[in-house]
């Protein structure tokens, strides 16, 4: 049995080799209830359904994103971006503060609705980046649990996880970039830095200078 989205392929390919296929000076506008007109409907219905998916989808990612940056800004100080334990550690509450924020995060992320492809994998990279960074949240809990000869070792894993989501949220990020500008609502710079300072965002992931 044929899927909708084949059936819209279908129906936009016959449609165009009809319209290629009339004489030259013949209307190209499609006849109300024709083949060439239902595929009309179908592409543009599509269009706008991807317009508005990738709309939702900026917005969780945006809610997602300002609570990954609190996190990133409070676990910085604890756990510095070589590795090394930090002059400032946290404490369980600060712990349980951050994967709380995280939950937030994933929650927003998880209430977009499922859209093409393209969208599904920015926000299973948002999704994911949220799991990498409560792994890292849950890796500090256990540092602070640990003995000094093992908390080294695992402060450094805090960092390597910290440091993998956020890799893993700049490619959903760049995504998302390309939706938006795909669906003519312009840029959408979402990145983050594994500081959560937003001047440490790389520079090739900045607003350009001026741009509104």
């Amino acid at each position: 049995m044929l899927t909708l989205t084949a059936v819209v392929a279908l129906l936009i390919a016959v449609a165009g080799a009809l319209i290629a296929g009339r004489a030259g000076n013949e209307p190209l506008t499609p006849e109300a209830g024709s083949i060439e007109a239902i595929a009309e409907e179908l592409a543009t219905g599509q269009a706008e359904e991807k317009t508005e998916l990738t709309a939702d989808l900026a917005a969780a990612a945006e809610e997602a994103q300002g609570h990954l940056a609190q996190v990133l800004q409070e676990l910085a100080p604890a756990v510095q971006l070589d590795g090394s334990a930090g002059p400032d550690p946290a404490g369980v509450e600060e712990v349980d503060g951050w994967k709380r924020n995280v939950m937030l995060a994933s929650d927003a992320l998880g209430e977009v609705q499922d859209g093409t492809s393209e969208q599904t994998v920015a926000r299973e990279a948002f999704i994911g980046a949220a799991h990498l960074l409560d792994s890292a949240a849950s890796g500090y809990g256990d540092y602070l649990a640990a003995s000094p000869d093992e908390q080294t070792a695992l402060a450094a894993t805090v960092a390597e996880r910290r440091d993998a989501a956020v890799r893993l949220w700049q490619a959903g990020a760049a995504q998302l970039d390309t939706l938006t500008l795909d669906s003519d609502r312009g840029h959408v710079h979402l990145f983050l830095a594994p500081s959560g300072d937003p001047d440490d965002v790389p520079a090739e992931f900045r607003e350009p200078e001026g741009h509104e």
